[in-house]
């Protein structure tokens, strides 16, 4: 029977199959091992990164006579900054609450300028101001109310400014009810070459500890508010303030977090943000004998979860800040104070590595 001139010998075809086989057979497991790489630190390796560390810090410059409440406003504004700037992780962005006052205002503008020269103005002050992209509810100067006390301070240009104030509200025995509470949010620019967006909200919700109602109410707002602007999901959305909802009451610090559609990580031992035990001006607030509180954190640093989101989970962190050197002040019938810490709160803050090629 004559050879067609396209046959094999049957060893050459046999070791075609062979070759073959083991090709498919090294194929399948690379594909295999590849999807079930664990997902970690070592999977980020390589990647271009941006890192961004935001910090929230409630001041309290309500504006008292230190006679009324022996707050030591000015006090304790003088040292505010450097402190800050003395950090050593010195964070991209500042987010302030309870900046009240003008002279506040004024000073950490022209204190902190030089390493954060973008700023917004506070929320709820000079609603008509053109540096204003947007002001949005019922935001209109107040002979009896004050501002919301809440603004940004940044590294990087800040493009847009907005303010929003909040609807709901209650009377209360807290001072801050009369605030015009609200968000002040900055669309900040990152880089220059290839610039990216990341879109920074501050805000501080209500007080006192039977309202968690109304906070809720307001974190809708807050969260209908974001929502509007329609930024995209490669972009970070980032939250900060003080939120008046306690680390120690799980099922309501649940609620925010769900409302708010953001993420959290934190150690619960530890100081808090709100801490009786090692901050002496909260302490002199309290009066001596005041029963100390447990160890809780009222002010956070979130990031929206259905936006771009850090290559792995930050942690917050409580910075126990003092002065390096003491603030003395004055008082009627009293004692004069020296103390170190500079407000009832202690600032937070949050670390985050986003991926270079989204943000």
């Amino acid at each position: 029977m004559p050879t067609s001139r396209f046959s094999f010998p049957l060893f050459v075809i046999r070791d075609i199959f062979i070759a073959v086989s083991i090709f498919a057979l090294s194929a399948s497991l690379l594909a295999s091992s590849t999807d079930e790489m664990p997902v970690g630190d070592t999977a980020t390796e390589g990647l271009n990164t941006k890192r961004v560390t935001i910090l929230s810090y409630n001041i309290q410059q309500l504006g008292y006579p230190n006679w009324a409440g022996n707050h030591f406003e000015k006090e304790r504004l003088e040292l505010i900054p450097q402190t800050l700037l003395a950090l050593e992780k010195r964070p991209s962005v500042l987010i302030f609450q309870e900046a009240f006052t003008t002279h506040a205002f004024d000073f950490l503008v022209s204190e902190l300028s030089e390493h954060y020269p973008h700023h917004t103005l506070v929320a709820a002050e000079n609603c008509e101001d053109p540096a204003w992209t947007s002001v949005s509810a019922n935001c209109e100067m107040d002979t009896v109310k004050s501002n919301s006390g809440v603004l940004i301070f940044s590294q990087w240009p800040i493009e847009e400014q907005h303010a929003y104030v909040y609807d709901a509200v209650r009377i209360s025995k807290s001072f801050d009810f009369m605030a015009q509470k609200g968000v002040v949010y900055a669309k900040i620019r990152v880089g220059t070459e290839q610039p990216s967006h990341i879109h920074v909200f501050g805000t501080h919700l209500q007080a006192t500890a039977k309202d968690h109602d109304i906070r809720m109410l307001q974190v809708s707002e807050m969260r209908e508010f974001i929502n509007g602007f329609g930024i995209p999901a490669e972009e970070p959305v980032i939250l900060g303030g003080d939120f008046n909802v306690s680390s120690i009451q799980q099922s309501r610090l649940d609620d925010l977090l769900a409302g708010a559609n953001v993420a959290l990580r934190f150690e619960t031992q530890g100081v808090g943000s709100s801490s009786d035990a090692t901050n002496g001006y909260r302490q002199l607030l309290s009066g001596s004998e005041a029963k100390p509180r447990p160890e809780k954190t009222l002010d956070y640093v979130f990031y929206r979860t259905d936006h771009l989101r850090p290559v792995s989970q930050p942690e917050l962190r409580v910075i126990n800040l003092k002065s390096k050197a003491a603030w003395t002040g004055a008082r009627l019938f009293n004692p004069d104070v020296e103390l170190f810490d500079l407000s009832d709160h202690y600032p937070v803050a949050m670390d985050f590595v986003f991926p270079d090629q989204s943000i």
